[in-house]
C-alpha cells in the first residue's frame, strides 16, 4: 500500500511520493545486503554534505549565497542523485584549489576563521552524522508499520533544509548560551574546530562503510555493491532491485568524481609539498597522477570516498 498524504499539502506530497516508491522496497525486503548498501551510501553522502558545508567559506569569510548554494546541492541530491551532483559540484569548485597553488594565505584557508562558526561545524557534523538513522532505521527493525515507513522517507526529503539551517542556528545558541562568549577571543582555535568536524563526519563515513564491507561475505559483497548484469523486469521485486542498480552506480560515480577533487586538494596542502622535498617515494606521487589516483581509490574503497575526502579536508584545515 502506498502512502501518499505526508504534509496536507498535494503540491508537496506529488514531489515526495517518487522518493517513497523508490526507497520503499528496498527498506523492507530484509536483504542484509540492500541495508549494507544503504548504510555506506548514506553515511557517505552525509560526509560529502558536511565537506560542501565546510567549503561555503572562502578565505575564512562565509559567502552571502552560502546558504542557499548548500540548500541547491542538497535538494539537487535528493531529486537526480549523487551520480549527477558530485561531478557537477567538484567541476564547479575544483577552480579554487587550481588557484591555491599559488600559496596565497588567505585563499589557503578552509572553513570559518570565526571561530564561533567554526565552533559550530561541530555539533552540524554530529547532526549530519545521525540523520541517516532516520532513514535507515526502518531497515533493521520490524517494528514499523508500512506507513511509519513511509512517512520517513518523505521526511528525510527535508534533511537538506534542515542540515542548511542546523549551522546557523548553533551559532545563535551559542550567543544564548553563558560560557560560550569567551569563543571570540579563540582565534586561533578556528582550524581545530573545522577539523575536529570533518574528522568527526569523515569518521561517520568509514564506520559505516567499514561496516557493510565487514558484514558482507565474498559473494553477499559483490551483491552489495556490484550492479547486477541484468534485471527481471517481470519480477515482483523489480522496483527493489532497480533502486539497487541505481544506488551501486551511485558509489562508482561518487569515487569517480571525489578521488580527483581529493588528489587535488592534497596535492594543493603545505603538507604534501614538505613532505614532496623530504621524501623521494613523495616525488613520485606528485609526477604520477596514476600511482595517486590508484592510491586514493584503493583507499576510498576501504574507508569510503567521503571519509578520505573529509580527512584530506581536515588536513587542509588544521594546517593554515
Amino acid at each position: 500500500m502506498l502512502r501518499t498524504n505526508f504534509t496536507g499539502l498535494q503540491i508537496f506530497d506529488k514531489l515526495l511520493v517518487p522518493a517513497v516508491i523508490f526507497y520503499n522496497n528496498i527498506l523492507s525486503n530484509g536483504l542484509r545486503s540492500d541495508r549494507m548498501l544503504l548504510v555506506s551510501l548514506f553515511t557517505t553522502m552525509q560526509t560529502m554534505s558536511h565537506c560542501m558545508l565546510v567549503l561555503g567559506w572562502s578565505g575564512g569569510k562565509r559567502r552571502p549565497w552560502t546558504n542557499i548554494e548548500h540548500l541547491f546541492w542538497g535538494v539537487f541530491n535528493q531529486a537526480w542523485g549523487a551520480a549527477a551532483v558530485y561531478p557537477l559540484y567538484c567541476f564547479a569548485h575544483v577552480q579554487r584549489f587550481l588557484e591555491e597553488e599559488e600559496d596565497q594565505p588567505k585563499n589557503h584557508e578552509i572553513g570559518p576563521s570565526n571561530p564561533e562558526e567554526a565552533f559550530a561545524l561541530v555539533p552540524a557534523a554530529i547532526l549530519g552524522a545521525i540523520t541517516p538513522g532516520m532513514l535507515l532505521f526502518p531497515a533493521f527493525t520490524t517494528t514499523f508499520s508500512i506507513n511509519q515507513r513511509q512517512g520517513l522517507i518523505a521526511l528525510y526529503r527535508f534533511t537538506p533544509l534542515a542540515l542548511t539551517m542546523a549551522h546557523s542556528l548553533f551559532v545563535w545558541l551559542q550567543g544564548k548560551i553563558p560560557g560560550f562568549s569567551d569563543l571570540k577571543s579563540k582565534q586561533h582555535a578556528s582550524k581545530n574546530f573545522v577539523a575536529a568536524s570533518l574528522l568527526i563526519s569523515g569518521a561517520t563515513a568509514a564506520t559505516g562503510h567499514v561496516w557493510a564491507l565487514a558484514c558482507s561475505e565474498h559473494e553477499e559483497l559483490r551483491r552489495t555493491f556490484v550492479p547486477a548484469a541484468s534485471i527481471n523486469v517481470a519480477s515482483p521485486t523489480v522496483i527493489a532491485d532497480g533502486a539497487r542498480d541505481f544506488l551501486q552506480w551511485d558509489i562508482f560515480i561518487i569515487m569517480a568524481a571525489l578521488v580527483p577533487m581529493t588528489d587535488l586538494i592534497l596535492r594543493s596542502s603545505r603538507s604534501f609539498r614538505r613532505l614532496r622535498k623530504q621524501y623521494k617515494w613523495i616525488r613520485i606521487l606528485e609526477d604520477s597522477f596514476f600511482v595517486r589516483a590508484a592510491g586514493l581509490t584503493l583507499t576510498s574503497g576501504l574507508l569510503s570516498p567521503g571519509a578520505v575526502l573529509a580527512i584530506v579536508l581536515a588536513m587542509r584545515a588544521y594546517e593554515t
